[in-house]
């Protein structure tokens, strides 16, 4: 499944175990993370989180610190004891999990046979890109690079069709960038030219690494980027996934963009004429079109290379990784210093025998009861919403039909896949760590293109069991909840269930809703892209998703730096649909299990801190510029404040009144969901 139709919560969700029964030992609101002189009606993310905040800065090998760092902590001392067992297992028989996962981790770990090995590993497809003759040639290159996963020039993937949910199809999208995002390119700022000098003095440095001297590589290459990004698609543009629905006939699409020769790219991937393509930026795809005409070979080719050193230099020696990480992990996030290297083994392993390592984690972490533990909790979530749908006095009988159709016919997956993906044709062999990442590559690339022509995988995961995250996909209609998230504080088993029900509960809301913000709710029940409202009602929630934008267009970063209310639509959506289910959830459960004052907090209070405490982070300012431009999340500060300022029964709780700053005057609230 590709990201553009996957919508999640960032670095986490909602794995947990729940208990219905109200726990004697129970455990209330973490005090210590509070800053009770704060008053929780000025800024209630400070009351809630304001000494955490304070006595937390972030580490420097780190970009931010959060709560999801610190259970990726945990997990890592987990995935760390597995992969070390692994790797000393050298008698482990030749194609078993332990044998692939214990050989590449001993490959990562071996700095000094990377460090003698040099380049080596890449110079095969170095020579290869250096001998491309013509045009015809270097099309060709470029679909084995993709097949080996190096980026170039633009993306290609099989995925289900939008509108045919039933069905895979091939999709082509804008892609080739060595900066975050187009508006890297675009931007006028100063910081903005600050990171593209800076980029361009590393491709130059990076350049000589690989032996190339040439004054004008790195300008070629930054040229054909601005190029490119100056036709991207934005982030924004890019959440509306009816614009980027562009089905071709094969013909066409030759026709239309005849100097890219799609005829040899896709015989390269071994597929014969397709009955029809998915262009999910036509101009975009216009524009590269052009620049083939226009530039000559070698310029083509010196973008070429830069992105197989580009992607290829974090898996080569220590100069290589260190060079990678000065401009990626320090000009552009902020980190000071690099992460132990077993933590990125973690990281490598990951990328490359990710689900195989996934495999044996979940053997440590997950036991056969949390299913019927997590679906009880997602049981009183779903009442909840059919409740919210039935009670929404903006939308008609037509609609809330057709949303209470499609909320019933969710499907949920929790842990890990019913069916893992069959490695035996996967080979991790003892040569190198790039080599065996190719591999893998390859073997993915393979596996992807199989399922042209075969009916949808819905046993199929797009993340991995061991990933502190968890996501919604619309063409599936389902929500996905991965093992590693099973533990404090997004779920505690002594804790109180107003406290779960404030974190856990309202993640879990968040993955439902995103069925409902303003993208998820375009699909229907069956997983198309297709409408199931009545124009009346579509106008009404346009009308209060917009109030929503303008809203956390209102919100700065940095004094200075504006959130992206368009770009986070569909986060925000979720965010505040998620923890209204949620308190919804919480009153029906305390109409049948009252709940006691815990420390002086009501029920209905350690709620609201149970939410806000989830989302407590601190980040560099590098860390927090970037993901302003490109995260479609709001900055956690905001996912608290911009939440609760719109919830009278946040208001209620804690006596908010008219003056205070968390306050909004009923007319100014958005109602959604």
């Amino acid at each position: 499944m590709n990201k553009h139709v996957l919508y999640g919560i960032v670095f986490v969700t909602a794995f947990f175990l729940f208990s219905f029964a109200i726990i004697d030992s129970q455990t209330g609101v973490d005090e210590s993370s509070m800053d009770k002189k704060v008053n929780p009606g000025s800024n209630f993310y400070l009351y809630a989180n304001g000494t955490w905040l304070a006595n937390n800065p972030v580490p420097a090998s780190e970009s931010k610190w959060s709560n999801f760092n610190i259970v990726t902590e945990r997990n890592n001392e987990v995935l760390k004891q597995i992969l070390e067992n692994a790797a000393a297992n050298t008698n482990a028989p030749v194609g078993s999990t332990i044998q692939k996962v214990g050989t590449f981790y001993r490959l990562f770990m071996d700095t000094l046979k990377r460090d003698a090995q040099g380049i080596m590993p890449l110079v095969p497809v170095y020579q290869k890109i250096n001998d491309i003759q013509n045009k015809t040639e270097l099309i060709s290159n470029v679909a084995e690079l993709h097949e080996m996963g190096i980026r170039s020039f633009f993306g290609f993937y099989v995925s289900q069709d939008l509108k045919n949910s039933t069905s895979y199809i091939c999709y082509l999208s804008q892609s080739g960038l060595g900066l975050p995002d187009r508006d890297y390119y675009t931007k006028t700022d100063r910081r903005s030219e600050e990171i593209r000098n800076a980029y361009k003095k590393h491709i130059t440095e990076s350049a000589k690494l690989f032996g190339i001297v040439d004054s004008n590589f790195a300008s070629d290459v930054f040229a054909i980027e601005n190029e490119l990004a100056r036709y991207s698609m934005t982030r924004t543009e890019r959440r509306n996934q009816e614009k980027q629905y562009n089905k071709y006939a094969f013909a066409d699409l030759l026709a239309l963009y005849p100097n890219l020769k799609f005829d040899l790219y896709f015989k390269a991937n071994k597929i014969s004429n397709p009955d029809s393509i998915i262009v999910s930026q036509p101009a975009f795809f216009a524009h590269l079109n052009s620049l083939f005409d226009s530039l000559g070979v070698f310029q083509l080719k010196q973008y070429v290379l830069w992105n197989a050193f580009n992607t290829s230099m974090g898996y080569l020696g220590s100069s290589y990784e260190r060079k990678n990480f000065e401009f990626y992990g320090t000009i552009l996030s902020g980190a000071k210093e690099q992460k132990p290297i077993w933590k990125r083994g973690i990281t490598a392993a990951n990328s490359v025998v990710g689900e195989l390592l996934g495999q044996l984690f979940v053997e440590k972490v997950f036991t056969p009861d949390s299913k019927k533990q997590v679906n009880e909790m997602v049981d009183l979530i779903v009442e909840a919403f059919k409740i919210r749908i039935n009670q929404l006095e903006w939308m008609s009988a037509e609609t809330k039909k057709m949303a209470l159709i499609k909320l019933n016919s969710f499907n949920r997956k929790f842990g890990y896949p019913d069916v893992w993906t069959d490695f035996k044709n996967l080979e991790v062999k003892p040569d190198s760590y790039l080599e065996n990442y190719f591999r893998a590559a390859k073997f993915s690339h393979k596996d992807m293109l199989s399922k042209l022509g075969k009916p949808i995988d819905r046993n199929k995961w797009s993340m991995l069991p061991q990933t502190v995250n968890a996501y919604y996909s619309p063409t599936l209609n389902e929500i996905v909840f991965p093992a590693a998230i099973m533990q404090a504080p997004f779920f505690d088993p002594k804790a109180d269930p107003a406290i779960n029900f404030g974190s856990i509960g309202a993640v879990i809301g968040h993955e439902l809703t995103h069925g409902f913000d303003d993208q998820g709710s375009k699909y229907g029940a069956d997983g198309n892209l297709k409408s199931w409202w009545t124009n009346e009602d579509k106008i009404q929630f346009e009308k209060r998703t917009q109030k929503l934008i303008e809203q956390y267009n209102s919100y700065k970063m940095l004094d200075s730096l504006p959130i992206n209310g368009a770009l986070t639509l569909g986060e925000n959506i979720a965010d505040f649909g998620g923890l209204t289910i949620a308190y919804e959830a919480l009153k029906m459960y305390t109409r049948k299990n009252p709940l006691p004052i815990i420390n002086g907090f009501t029920p209905e209070q350690r709620f609201f801190i149970g939410f806000a405490q989830v989302w407590k982070n601190n980040a560099r300012p590098e860390a927090i510029r970037q993901l302003i431009m490109t995260d479609p999340h709001s900055p956690g500060e905001y996912r608290v404040l911009g939440t609760l300022s719109n919830m009278p029964s946040f208001f209620e709780a804690f006596g908010i009144q008219k003056g205070q700053q968390m306050y909004k005057k009923p007319e100014e609230r958005v109602v959604i969901w």
